[in-house]
């Protein structure tokens, strides 16, 4: 059992300010308040602690007491629970420029949020999905206090392309292992959504027998025509001839 700090009514002053749990750490000497972030808001109501209130209790203990704390904001599951639900349908609603997102509480009416965008996101989609969470939180009492946009690199179609007239006719997957040398975030699933568009644009065919990816004539001429020894004709004629060895 803790043996509590010299503290007249430490176990009111416990249930006043919501502290869970508590340990007078060793190396400082420093008292340790842990407090459950469900029970944290920004205003001082019933059933809750503000930080206003929680700094003032810190300054009391050190000028009455002489007793130096630290307050520490415990995640608790229901908090963790609410949150993967809001990253889940975050994720379902879109679906196609959302890899991953978290959502942090900072206490029980305020959030942040990291979002893991698959690709370059215009400033309209990003309003979008800061505009859906807003709605989402809403209803809960719950405030948006910052999102931060994590971008992860990918190839451009271009890069695509280029690749792609290199070791054509090429598999899925081995343009995949391929492009994920330079960009190791790469997913499959997103690239394979890139060829569609490129199909679409009838810059590519998929050979359906064989499962490969070569270019059209028109895709041919988007490429601008590089004459050296790195540039996709040399690449591809060198690698055709490791083929036939």
């Amino acid at each position: 059992m803790l043996e509590h700090p010299p503290i007249p009514n430490f176990d009111k002053v416990r249930a006043e300010y919501c502290i869970s749990d508590f340990i007078t750490r060793s190396s400082d000497g420093i008292l340790v308040l842990y407090v459950p972030k469900d029970k944290v808001s920004d205003k001082a109501q019933k059933g809750f602690v503000s930080l206003k209130q929680l700094e003032n209790l810190q300054s009391k203990l050190k000028r009455e007491f002489g007793t130096s704390t630290e307050i520490v904001l415990l995640d608790v599951d229901s908090l963790t629970k609410v949150s993967e639900g809001f990253v889940a349908l975050l994720k379902s609603t879109f679906q196609d420029i959302i890899t991953d997102a978290h959502i942090s509480f900072l206490n029980a009416h305020r959030v942040s949020a990291t979002i893991v965008l698959t690709e370059f996101v215009e400033n309209s989609k990003k309003d979008a999905v800061e505009a859906f969470l807003t709605a989402i939180l809403t209803p809960a009492h719950i405030e948006l206090q910052a999102v931060q946009w994590d971008e992860v690199e990918l190839p451009s179609l271009i890069e695509i392309l280029t690749t792609t007239k290199k070791y054509q006719p090429v598999k899925l997957d081995n343009l995949d292992n391929f492009l994920s040398k330079n960009y190791p975030a790469l997913r499959i699933d997103w690239l394979n959504k890139q060829l569609d568009k490129l199909i679409k644009k009838k810059l590519l065919v998929r050979e359906r027998n064989t499962e490969t990816y070569a270019m059209t004539a028109l895709g041919l001429n988007l490429l601008p025509n590089i004459v050296s020894r790195n540039s996709s004709d040399i690449v591809r004629a060198l690698d055709l001839g490791r083929r036939k060895w």
